[in-house]
């Protein structure tokens, strides 16, 4: 008898378990790197809280598999084989603007591409007239990015370390600003495009990560996400620091067990360092 793989007797919890728990697309991060010799007066700094905070669209990338053809080595065959990994161009990514910032979202990367071909020497004044450009070594204009794809229960139970992919672009910087037309008709929210390129991309083998630069507000008694109760209040006075140091501290102020265990302070066993 023909066997088609058919499993008709499949239980309802393990059909719930697998399928009626689906990713989403509105939960992500994405964190950006400068390169290291981004700077000089008149540079608008980096704030990466900032800018994950107001990225309201992006998109992990693809990438294809290069193939050669080869054809009359057999009579009616066409063979295709792989010899290269193709990356995508570049990457958009879409900011609101915010006007207690400046318009950080623009003018950052703005000047991130005067910096690229040489005007971030120059005032203002300067380039108003003639100006030539000098491209620097890529060493000095490429940055890193992150593009962080979690779910809204990252961080349950106690736990901050699983249900994360993270994308790891190589050699970002913008090579384009998309327009950003302004009307006297009905006024919308502002916002800008940049694409980014970059040389490729890999994705992180670990379950989970967590960010350095924001892990320490897991650990404050105020942070989103702590519980509002009465015995996380003056826990920050008896923080050293580290996860080791908070547990301590939590442990000293209530004696239940059971209570220790269902509190317990996040992972940090990982970070998103550059």
């Amino acid at each position: 008898m023909f066997n088609v793989g058919l499993n008709a007797g499949v239980s309802m919890n393990t059909l719930k378990s697998r399928i009626l728990n689906p990713a989403f697309t509105s939960v992500y991060s994405v964190l950006l790197s400068s390169p290291n010799a981004l700077g000089g007066e008149g540079r608008p700094g980096l704030d990466r809280d900032l800018f994950e905070l107001t990225c309201i669209e992006a998109s992990l990338p693809g990438s294809s598999i290069a193939t050669v053809e080869t054809n009359r080595d057999f009579h009616g065959i066409v063979e295709r084989h792989a010899y290269s990994r193709l990356y995508d161009e570049s990457i958009e990514l879409t900011f609101l603007v915010t006007l207690d910032s400046n318009y950080l979202q623009i003018r950052y990367f703005d000047y991130w591409m005067k910096f690229i071909v040489g005007e971030d020497t120059y005032t203002d004044s300067q380039l108003a007239n003639k100006v030539h450009q000098r491209a620097k070594y890529p060493d000095d204009y490429k940055g890193g990015m992150k593009i962080v794809k979690f779910e809204k229960d990252l961080g349950s139970g106690g736990s901050f370390g699983t249900n994360a992919m993270v994308y790891n672009f190589i050699d970002v910087f913008p090579k384009s600003i998309n327009s950003v037309p302004v009307t006297y008709e009905a006024s919308q929210l502002l916002k800008v495009t940049v694409s980014l390129s970059y040389t490729r991309y890999f994705i992180d083998q670990t379950l989970g990560q967590t960010d350095d630069v924001f892990a320490s507000r897991m650990f404050s008694s105020t942070a989103p996400g702590i519980p509002e109760i009465p015995f996380l209040t003056g826990i920050d006075s008896n923080f050293s620091g580290n996860g080791a140091g908070y547990a301590n501290a939590l442990q000293a102020e209530f004696s239940s067990a059971e209570l220790f265990n269902t509190y317990q302070p996040f992972s940090t066993d990982f970070n998103f360092d550059f």
